[in-house]
């Protein structure tokens, strides 16, 4: 990891990257993004419209708008979120920047240059900004409200299990406490990097859902990509108060369960497999070669063979600048079901 290197990048055009399945919420989004930016004449959309012609969205001004880019398909034609931002991803036209969201999500006021000032002060050539964004939501009277009680949340796994096809899952971890602060875990509702990075680490189409955003975490990172929370919160996540957005699965269990069985080998063969042949099976959804998934472990702190971390990954502590700097970290590696048990000691010893 190189910590002298810094990018001067000059104010240019954010590539924004939405993939939405007929969320009702779309069109909010795409008027807050505008409105709380800057500078909304260097914004340029590519969206991944799935629509339902039974519940309309009215979508069609932004349609008007040069700086929006749709491909469009019918919910019956969907094949998954992943797929979704493959196909938004193809609309990057050489932007310098690209911010990857959700398609229900709140701006903070002057996003897009706070974004910029973050990215310029970053020790690396190709910074990677992301973090799981904390939620808004509108109570009864119409009000919004931003929960600010974590502030910028590291990450900590909270599962990683057979049933998951060995994917981890990531959930808030501790208020971040210095920067820079690198992260060792990839959120796909918020990321902000450099544009080449749709086209060097571009969506997995053969994805689905658990695993996605891990995968895009290890295969960034050797491509040379660092992963960074970012210093501030700008981007907020809504909380769906009444029950879950629609999404793919909707399509049927037999539909999910054949989506799964793909993603989970994909995902094997690019984690936990070590034969070259199945590596070249990937092509260019696979590692790159800038770094090694050896570096990965290293800087992430995990024992992927064995399925074992170190219990900075389990208590949200980030790599700093990498989590393994000894054998004898390597020896404190344990499964998530061994840090669980452990706290459940300490706390009836408490």
């Amino acid at each position: 990891m190189n910590d002298t290197k810094r990018i001067r990048l000059p104010a240019s055009k954010i590539f924004v990257c939405i993939a939405s399945y007929c969320d009702p919420e779309l069109p909010y989004t795409l008027d807050d993004c505008l409105q709380s930016a800057k500078h909304p004449e260097n914004l340029r959309f590519g969206i991944c419209w799935q629509f339902d012609s039974n519940h309309p969205v009215p979508i069609e001004k932004f349609k008007q708008d040069p700086r929006f880019r749709f491909i469009e398909f019918p919910i019956s034609q969907s094949q998954g979120g992943t797929w979704a931002r493959y196909k938004a991803q193809q609309f990057w036209d050489g932007e310098p920047y690209t911010l990857q969201i959700d398609s229900h999500m709140k701006f903070e006021p002057g996003w897009d240059v706070k974004l910029i000032r973050m990215m310029s002060t970053l020790p690396s050539d190709k910074p990677l900004i992301t973090a799981n964004s904390p939620v808004f939501w509108y109570d009864e009277q119409g009000h919004l409200h931003r929960d600010t009680d974590k502030g910028v949340p590291t990450h900590k796994i909270v599962n990683w299990s057979q049933d998951m096809g060995w994917s981890i899952w990531a959930d808030y971890g501790r208020p971040n406490s210095h920067y820079p602060a690198r992260t060792r875990i990839l959120t796909g509702n918020f990321v902000f990097t450099l544009g080449q990075w749709n086209q060097e680490v571009p969506q997995d189409p053969g994805h689905y859902y658990w695993g996605e955003e891990w995968s895009l975490a290890i295969r960034s990172f050797t491509h040379g990509y660092e992963l960074f929370l970012p210093d501030e919160i700008v981007v907020w996540h809504m909380l769906h108060r009444n029950g879950s957005p629609r999404r793919h699965w909707e399509q049927g269990q037999d539909i999910v369960n054949k989506k799964n069985e793909i993603a989970f080998e994909r995902l094997r063969m690019l984690i936990f497999s070590d034969e070259e042949e199945e590596h070249q099976k990937l092509g260019k959804y696979g590692l790159g070669t800038v770094r090694t998934k050896r570096d990965y472990e290293i800087f992430a702190g995990m024992d992927l063979q064995n399925k074992k971390a170190h219990p900075d990954v389990f208590e949200g502590i980030n790599p700093d600048p990498v989590t393994i700097k000894c054998k004898q970290d390597w020896e404190r590696c344990i499964t998530l079901e061994e840090f669980k048990n452990a706290k459940r000691v300490q706390g009836s010893i408490v």
